[in-house]
């Protein structure tokens, strides 16, 4: 080969290994990004004797991080994929504590979503305060959990002492309006963080509403047999029933009440145990006329397009019915995000994580929105009339000012039809119960 010749392969080789390297910087350049994550934590009863709501929060938490992912994700991270990491509480407050413990300082979550049950959450916030470490808790209700003086603790849901006044406040007016003649109530209550609140709650304001309490009876959770308990409350013979437990525990006092034939005028139950739907499916006509609050119920969607448009997508998706305890959950996520994106604006997760934490505990904090905003949220199905988080009581922080219930009750179709207020009331609630 000649010079030239050689000279023009030599240039012809460099020209082609500057075109590749320009053309792979190029595609490097121009390649889809994989968008960033930002890690969540999510702690609920995966396992042990509360896994079916366990199953059901997990539910609507895949549902809801879809949905914001779908949408875009934070935007103000740049599109920042929500990332959930999981840990299971087994129903046991220490369990929950060291998974708590375990996603902030090992998973490095920037935010910690749980717990179901109160003594779970109690032990999960405290290990979120000692981290610094916002905690949004969708489902705890005892009222205590908010008058710990805790920073980094916020709950969306209403508690306890707020809904047993709403109970009593429907009950004074049920017995004025059809002339009940009730004048004497008795608890009933598992021997935990949130029985116990609970039941002390039901007594204070049924005394504030003018009725006389006659009997607090206190079980210890899971127990085999209630019918020392029961027998106590026939002996007693209270015109109105109070009940805080969960499902299992409500399955047994419904059979054992009727075992026993002990029936009241009226039950009233704090929600839980008493319409989720293994309960009422082991207990079927038996549960019929018993009364509980909610924040969510099927029949909302007879007067709110958006609650049927969302109930019928989960419906579709997960092969149940959608009830309180995924609404609330679902909702809670969505909060979150309207969290992330202000703390987005003022910190970054991956350079600096305490201070994006703490970006996210203040914007949870300053978090306002209004009932007008709400009715506009396609994922605001519950019946809060927004979000504000601050205190009803002395001393309380961290508490959703805005969250209130629905009292429904089960008729004899073996449904849930919401009586309690009138602007969601689809049924007239029936007193007493026709045994």
């Amino acid at each position: 080969m000649s010079s030239a010749g050689r000279r023009t392969l030599v240039y012809a080789i460099i020209a082609i290994i500057v075109i590749a390297a320009v053309g792979g910087s190029a595609y490097y350049l121009m390649r889809p990004r994989k968008p960033k994550v930002i890690k969540v934590g999510a702690i609920f009863p995966l396992t042990g004797a509360l896994a079916e709501a366990g199953k059901l929060q997990k539910y609507a938490t895949e549902w809801a991080v879809e949905e914001i992912n779908e949408a875009g994700g934070i935007k103000s991270l740049g599109g920042a994929k929500i990332e959930v990491v999981w840990g299971d509480t087994e129903c046991d407050p220490s369990v929950a504590s060291s998974e708590a413990v375990r996603l902030i300082t090992a998973e490095k979550v920037v935010c910690v979503v749980g717990a179901y049950m109160s003594a779970c959450t109690k032990t999960v916030s405290d290990s979120c305060e000692k981290y610094k470490t916002p905690c949004l808790n969708p489902l705890s209700t005892s009222p205590a959990l908010t008058m710990r003086g805790l920073k980094w603790f916020f709950r969306l849901t209403g508690h306890d002492a707020l809904f047993c006044k709403q109970h009593w406040d429907f009950i004074k007016e049920l017995n004025e309006e059809k002339g009940l003649g009730l004048k004497t109530f008795a608890t009933m209550e598992e021997d935990t963080e949130w029985g116990v609140k609970s039941g002390e709650a039901y007594i204070e304001y049924g005394k504030e509403a003018g009725f006389e309490h006659l009997i607090d009876v206190r079980y210890h959770r899971g127990a085999a047999s209630l019918d020392s308990e029961v027998a106590k409350l026939k002996e007693a013979d209270p015109d109105i029933v109070c009940l805080t437990m969960y499902t299992p525990d409500a399955i047994l006092f419904v059979k054992t009440m009727y075992k026993l034939g002990f029936h009241p005028k009226i039950i009233i139950a704090q929600d839980v145990g008493f319409v989720h739907p293994s309960y009422k499916k082991e207990v079927g006509e038996m549960g019929c006329w018993i009364m509980s609050r909610e924040v969510f119920n099927w029949d909302l969607a007879t007067v709110s397009p958006k609650i049927k448009a969302k109930a019928d997508e989960y419906k579709a998706k997960f092969g149940v019915d959608l009830e309180g305890c995924a609404a609330r959950t679902y909702v809670a996520w969505h909060v979150l995000a309207l969290a992330l994106e202000e703390a987005g604006k003022k910190a970054d997760p991956w350079k600096d994580l305490d201070g994006f934490r703490a970006a996210l505990r203040d914007a949870l904090e300053n978090l306002e929105v209004t009932p007008e905003e709400w009715a506009e949220l396609p994922w605001a199905i519950t019946t809060y009339d927004g979000v504000k988080f601050g205190g009803l009581r002395p001393g309380e922080a961290g508490q959703n000012i805005k969250a209130w219930g629905i009292i429904v009750q089960m008729f004899d179709d073996g449904k849930y039809y919401t009586v309690y207020p009138e602007k969601y009331a689809t049924k007239k609630a029936v007193a007493p119960i026709p045994w």
